[in-house]
């Protein structure tokens, strides 16, 4: 009740009767045992102020509201979007998993009955760091990717292919593992920026079960052609839709075009972005989407005796 209470302050009475209906809809098929057949997502677009964590988690929220408002189910972040990278004051914005950023988005995501993703500074958990000889020390962050799902946190993974720079903040995580989405009977594979430029990492999420694909970025704009080309590759290679999210705006170490955009499992354009910041959504057809999957044989065929 409160969800739907919600839905009438934020949406005309037409607005509202039909997304009570496709509310009602999807919890029949759910109660019924039936898969939902599609699932609208969506691109924050935003720009990010370096370090203001507050700022940009308010903003991101603010942003999201629009995106459910106009029905978005799934809601994709840019890579560390309540921070940036903020490499100068690391330590002091980074949070553990049980901190306010995800407590915060866990209450939205519970409020508006969403899925939310990306990806935010980790604090890594260390109990003694005097009893390592700073030499030795490992960083103490993770670049941790996020899905959020009704308010339960539905699965981390911390980003395994660093990018320069990185490596001498964040350790490595160590899981590709796709994080399953229990209302819609999805796997999602989460991609954090730089992972996207290795096909393996796509490719072993869809030998493990993925069925759509997200990518959480902070691409700059001397490198936006490739990611769009890598972004679009990673979905036809793969058969699979791929909601692709990047930052706007500048930092002292870039600009940012955003250039944000959604595909189907064939690499077409289901909705895409320019260079400021918005909210983009496309509607994903589940059952087309399964079609696209079993089209040819594409995994079957692989040769992993020769590669």
């Amino acid at each position: 009740m409160r969800y739907l209470n919600k839905l009438l302050k934020q949406s005309t009475q037409t607005q509202y009767l039909n997304k009570v209906l496709k509310y009602l809809v999807d919890l029949h098929l759910q109660l019924k045992g039936r898969e939902v057949t599609s699932i609208i997502t969506a691109c924050i677009q935003m720009n990010i102020s370096p370090c203001s964590k507050h700022e940009n988690l308010d903003h991101a929220l603010s942003l999201a509201e629009e995106a459910v408002s106009k029905e978005a189910e799934l809601l994709v972040f840019p890579e560390v979007f309540s921070t940036g990278f903020c490499y100068e004051r690391i330590e002091e914005v980074a949070e553990t998993v049980s901190g306010p950023t995800i407590e915060a988005l866990s209450d939205f995501s519970r409020e508006y009955g969403c899925i939310l993703a990306g990806s935010m500074i980790e604090k890594r958990e260390i109990k003694d760091k005097g009893a390592i000889s700073p030499e030795k020390r490992a960083p103490y962050q993770y670049n941790l990717g996020f899905c959020i799902e009704s308010g339960k946190l539905a699965g981390i993974r911390r980003k395994v292919q660093l990018y320069g720079p990185e490596k001498k903040y964040f350790a490595s995580g160590d899981s590709i593992a796709p994080i399953r989405l229990q209302k819609y009977s999805l796997s999602l594979g989460l991609i954090v920026c730089n992972e996207l430029r290795y096909p393996e990492v796509a490719r072993k999420m869809t030998l493990d079960g993925a069925d759509l694909l997200v990518s959480a970025a902070e691409i700059p704009d001397f490198y936006i052609y490739p990611w769009r080309i890598m972004s679009i590759s990673r979905a036809i290679e793969n058969q699979l839709p791929h909601i692709a999210c990047n930052r706007v705006g500048k930092d002292r170490y870039s600009t940012y075009p955003g250039s944000s955009f959604i595909t189907d499992g064939w690499g077409r354009i289901l909705a895409k972005a320019g260079k400021e910041e918005c909210v983009i959504l496309g509607e994903i057809d589940l059952d087309e989407a399964r079609k696209i999957r079993q089209t040819g044989s594409i995994l079957e065929d692989r040769r992993p005796d020769l590669y």
